[in-house]
């Protein structure tokens, strides 16, 4: 008893505290509770030396103890056993203490930055979550055995420092195999003080919390009332039956693409650019809470599509070591593609990608200037990727969104040169890799959320059929990747009329306008995009060719999207 109630002074996470308070009915030195106790400790270890020391040197008295109470008749069996079995306790529970006082994989967790009505990730089972409804989880913060220094990417955060979470609910009913959709939200991006100071009302949580308690079905019925907008995992598309899956929908509000690991410090604003943090532990509860799903599915909008490859590489190569052959698929609705030369130069710094990049096993240092950045990742990812995970590409061959983002970052050229790079781009991909293809719209538009806008399109069905199952494209290629499906979009991006077309066709004119406000995106504006186990520091240079016009164009694009 004395030996668990002193362990309860330390800063232990409850799961330790309660073992101790239940163990003090028999604690003695070789109970099953107390190896609990120490078991423990794994995940707690800042206290580990004080109870190495309480916890040895009691059991060492508990020893001699044994030995004095015994000595006038060593012969007995069960004295002699209790003097055996006390010894090596003494001796295994010190040598477990002491590995776990070394151990580098030793963190200590914190929800002290987590909103009252958000469950603790680490603590949260998903077997323990109501069917059909949606709940907020909030990922901890995880300090190393110090208590001062964070764990790699161990700080999740929103980029004005508020707290992060993420939201999922299990299907309606109750299935016989896991399922998984994980859906990452857009919503622009920011790299020095003039687009983050615009973008500032973006570095903090959206407002999801509506979802909360709600069931996929619900949300579906209020999509289906409004428009511009709708819920995967109300919907079946293609064979894919998304009301079976469990559902995790990851906000963004860190303007890095979900892959940053930066504090950046511009002018007069510090933003967190520390999205790496929030999808790692995003994806370390998906990990903790299912141990070999039949089936994962990635998607995003804009934003929420680019770092869907790194993701997909991280989840791919997480259940292969885990001896898992688990089928992943890739959907990314209109993810930033190119990024002149002038933004990776003096900005992309800012963010700091290559704390993650790194990690997956990408030369970083090779490609972190280079236009064609993403279609290296990309490359990269699917060289390693299985031949069965298939990766689908939408976009419309005039995106307002994408190129007006893609100027503001100092990229020079007309429409039709921009499109023009990005087509190679894909061709290029699509020759090398089997398990790849694109979706061109014949259209202006950009993105949603829950595929909202694909979901429009004559063969779209078809095509995520044909992703999802390897088989070739029946549409005539011409041109470009795939075939388009033509259709008329207005600036809001809400689908009118279709027709078939048998080529893309490139853009002879500017783009229209961006998507309205949409309740379960971020995306109302553009999309774009450590050595001492803390994100980096990174101060902002002054883009070369950052042009106030582009700025005015910016701001005005933004106000029309917020206002339609």
């Amino acid at each position: 008893r004395r030996r668990c109630t002193s362990l309860l002074p330390c800063r232990l996470h409850e799961r330790l505290s309660s073992v101790c308070v239940g163990a003090r009915k028999h604690c003695n030195p070789g109970s099953v509770v107390c190896i609990r106790a120490v078991s423990a400790l794994r995940s707690s270890s800042q206290c580990s030396l004080y109870i190495r020391h309480t916890l040895f040197h009691t059991i060492r008295y508990d020893y001699f103890s044994y030995y004095s109470l015994s000595r006038g008749s060593i012969q007995k069996g069960e004295d002699t056993m209790k003097l055996l079995v006390s010894a090596f306790l003494a001796l295994a529970l010190n040598a477990a203490i002491m590995a776990t006082a070394t151990s580098e994989g030793s963190t200590i967790i914190s929800h002290e930055n987590c909103d009252a009505n958000a469950l603790p990730a680490e603590k949260t089972n998903i077997s323990t979550l109501d069917n059909g409804k949606f709940y907020k989880i909030c990922p901890g913060s995880h300090h190393l055995s110090d208590g001062k220094t964070f764990a790699t990417l161990g700080q999740p955060r929103c980029g004005d420092g508020s707290n992060f979470a993420f939201y999922a609910t299990r299907p309606e009913q109750t299935q016989k195999e896991d399922k998984i959709l994980i859906e990452f939200s857009g919503g622009g991006a920011c790299w020095d003080m003039g687009t983050c100071a615009m973008q500032s009302f973006m570095l903090k949580m959206p407002p999801f919390d509506f979802v909360l308690g709600m069931s996929c079905s619900d949300l579906g019925k209020i999509a289906d009332a409004s428009s511009g907008w709708d819920i995967l995992c109300a919907r079946t598309v293609g064979q894919i039956d998304f009301t079976e899956y469990n559902t995790v929908v990851v906000p963004y509000c860190t303007q890095d693409v979900h892959l940053g690991d930066a504090e950046a410090q511009y002018t007069g604003l510090n933003v967190r650019h520390v999205g790496a943090h929030n999808t790692h532990r995003t994806l370390q509860w998906v990990f903790d809470n299912f141990e070999n799903p039949a089936h994962i599915v990635l998607t995003g909008c804009s934003a929420g599509g680019t770092p869907l490859s790194v993701v997909y590489h991280m989840i791919n190569e997480h259940y292969k070591a885990k001896g898992h052959d688990v089928e992943v698929e890739v959907i990314a609705d209109s993810p930033v593609y190119l990024t002149p030369p002038n933004f990776m130069e003096n900005n992309f710094h800012n963010w700091n990608h290559e704390t993650v990049m790194k990690s997956i096993g990408f030369d970083f240092d090779t490609h972190k200037e280079d236009m064609h950045y993403a279609t290296a990742v990309l490359d990269y990812v699917l060289d390693k990727s299985d031949d069965n995970d298939g990766f689908g590409l939408f976009t419309h061959n005039v995106d307002g969104v994408s190129l007006l983002y893609y100027k503001t970052m100092g990229g020079e050229g007309d429409t039709e040169e921009w499109w023009s790079e990005m087509n190679t781009s894909w061709s290029q991909l699509k020759n090398r890799h089997d398990n790849f293809d694109v979706f061109i719209s014949d259209a202006s538009g950009h993105c949603s959320s829950g595929l909202y806008i694909p979901n429009q399109q004559p063969d779209f069905e078809k095509w995520v059929s044909n992703i999802i199952e390897q088989t070739s494209l029946t549409s005539v290629q011409q041109d470009t990747v795939v075939t388009n499906t033509s259709v008329t979009i207005t600036a809001e991006t809400n689908p009118t009329s279709a027709t078939d077309s048998t080529s893309a066709t490139k853009p002879d004119s500017e783009p229209l306008g961006s998507p309205v406000a949409l309740p379960m995106s971020n995306d109302e504006i553009p999309s774009m995009e450590s050595q001492n186990n803390v994100p980096s520091t990174a101060t902002s240079k002054t883009p070369a060719r950052h042009t106030l016009i582009a700025t005015i164009m910016l701001f005005f694009h933004l106000v029309s999207s917020l206002f339609g």
